[in-house]
């Protein structure tokens, strides 16, 4: 009773921030099945232009994964448990099971402890084993600050600030190129996605036009 009540505070005031953002989405639709991949700490401004359809996301089983998930289910993102230190083959398992089903998984590539900014395995494993593409998303703000006392830095844009989110083009792992390579390519897509972001937020200043964040927001 006490985490529901706790995340339903939690999922108020973050949808109250994302609505107070002033964004523009960059890239090609997205539809299901497909792969989001992102760095940890973007989610806050990514949750305001996240795709349609049925979205799944991995979260950790702990104290703060079932809270998490909570949160989450208010923004209609079902939660599969596990993470790569805990419940890893199940969580794999059951993504497996909903890209199949036509859902799209979101992933923050980077966790879940870091190293910040490198891409692990899992995301080109899931690639692989469905051939559903992988769109790498990235974000840039106007105003606001990252938290340093985090490992991954969070993101938390400044109410009202500007904000960019922009879609890579799709990207599929290449057959037979090794793992580490399939991973260092993801992570230069993710960060092509981000410089993107970054130069058309400098670009726009303020003839950028805005556009709201998703209805369902």
């Amino acid at each position: 009773m006490r985490r529901r009540l706790l995340a339903t505070m939690i999922a108020f005031v973050v949808r109250l921030w994302i609505r107070t953002l002033r964004f523009r989405r960059l890239g090609p639709e997205v539809t299901g099945p497909a792969l989001i991949a992102f760095w940890h700490g973007e989610q806050l401004a990514l949750l305001g232009q996240r795709p349609s359809g049925v979205l799944v996301a991995p979260i950790s089983r702990s104290r703060d994964g079932d809270l998490q998930t909570t949160v989450m289910a208010r923004f209609g993102v079902r939660a599969v448990r596990g993470s790569s230190s805990r419940g890893g083959a199940g969580a794999l398992r059951g993504l497996l099971k909903a890209l199949k089903l036509g859902s799209c998984a979101l992933m923050a590539v980077d966790g879940p402890r870091g190293p910040r900014a490198e891409v692990k395995p899992g995301i080109v494993f899931l690639a692989r084993r469905t051939g559903v593409p992988v769109y790498p998303v990235s974000v840039a703000v106007s105003r606001g600050r990252r938290l340093v006392g985090t490992w991954d830095r969070f993101l938390l844009p400044a109410p009202w600030a500007r904000t960019v989110v922009c879609f890579g083009d799709p990207w599929r792992p290449v057959e037979g190129v090794a793992m580490e390579t399939q991973c260092a390519a993801l992570a230069d897509a993710l960060h092509g996605a981000r410089q993107r972001a970054i130069a058309h937020l400098d670009g726009a200043r303020d003839l950028m036009h805005i556009e709201g964040p998703l209805d369902r927001t």
